[in-house]
């Protein structure tokens, strides 16, 4: 599919859209977004993926598409411009940088999730790209800590309060719905769910 002339096309008119609107869109983004959209579409026509490609993929509006990629980029830039940074605890730091990791545990685990539909795939990519951003700023920002008479503290900057509190949220709302789970039964579920609760809390509210 991804080696037809119609799908490559499509990919440098989604790209364009997406420039026309002041976001840059890489080939492979680009590619995965619409490979996504020709499976769910092509399985809900119940018609093959190259007979949807080379007979109306054509004909979808990407001007559409790209505006909605727009508005979810917006909506990022916006919760980050109002997000706070943070000063938190050696210790507290350590709470959540643990609870971040099971969260990328939990998405290895649920790993068919992937394989599934469009929003549930891009949920778990999201989750590892939050959890995976936050972790890489605070292994600066830990390096940086500052010991005083009352502990050891992290500045947390606004970036790494923001995808914290996204990858947990997430994560946290897809094991209490059943999506995903540890697969050693409900009750290390709740478990884990309380303990990324209380860890989140650590965090300043949105």
């Amino acid at each position: 599919m991804r080696r037809m002339v119609k799908f490559q096309e499509a990919v440098e008119r989604l790209r364009e859209e997406s420039r026309h609107r002041d976001i840059d869109i890489s080939d492979v983004a680009a590619q995965d977004i619409l490979a996504d959209l020709v499976t769910s579409t092509a399985a809900a026509l119940g018609i093959r993926e190259d007979t949807f490609v080379r007979s109306h993929l054509p004909n979808v509006d990407l001007a559409d598409l790209a505006a909605h990629l727009k508005q979810a980029d917006d909506a990022q830039k916006r919760e980050l411009a109002e997000a706070s940074p943070a000063v938190v605890s050696l210790e507290n730091t350590g709470r959540l940088i643990a609870s971040l990791a099971q969260a990328v545990r939990c998405v290895s685990l649920n790993h068919d999730q992937l394989a599934q539909g469009r929003r549930d795939k891009w949920t778990a990519v999201a989750v590892l790209d939050d959890a995976s951003n936050c972790l890489t700023l605070l292994g600066e920002a830990v390096t940086n800590s500052h010991t005083t008479g009352r502990g050891t503290a992290v500045l947390w900057n606004d970036e790494s309060v923001v995808y914290a509190r996204r990858a947990l949220t997430q994560t946290i709302s897809n094991i209490r719905n059943g999506g995903w789970t540890f697969a050693h039964g409900p009750q290390l579920d709740a478990d884990v769910v309380s303990r990324m609760n209380d860890d989140l809390s650590l965090l300043p509210p949105e």
